[in-house]
């Protein structure tokens, strides 16, 4: 298993996931700036937050924000709300659908800009 059972339940283990990640970043950020080709590009690449546990604006790459970002893209790609939930591990699709799968309001006009027209035929009709 990926990712083993929580800790606080019976028989589980402690995750630490975000112990993990932290480990992970700076292992890969690590090796990214001992491929520069240069000292200047590898003083470039030190000084920016690319890899980094905890960016300059005090964000972090947690779990978390990793998982959002998943099935918030498999929504975005069309993937369905099951599928999604099942992907996820969700035992319950609200989860899935309420808390990883915010709608931004530029998709709510492109929804409602997509639906059809009402006929014509029928318009005039109603109208006369």
């Amino acid at each position: 298993m990926l990712f083993p059972i929580s800790g606080r339940v019976p028989g589980g283990i402690e995750r630490k996931t975000h112990k993990m990640m932290q480990r992970d970043l700076a292992a890969a950020r690590k090796a990214w700036i001992a491929e520069a080709k240069t000292k200047r590009e590898q003083a470039k690449r030190e000084a920016s937050d690319f890899l980094a546990y905890e960016n300059q604006n005090g964000l972090f790459a947690d779990f978390h924000s990793c998982r959002h970002l998943f099935i918030t893209s498999l929504e975005r790609a069309g993937i369905s709300p099951k599928m999604a939930q099942t992907l996820a591990k969700h035992s319950d699709i609200r989860l899935t659908m309420n808390v990883y799968s915010p709608t931004e309001l530029a998709e709510q006009t492109a929804a409602i800009a997509a639906l059809p027209g009402p006929p014509a035929g029928e318009m005039v009709a109603r109208m006369t």
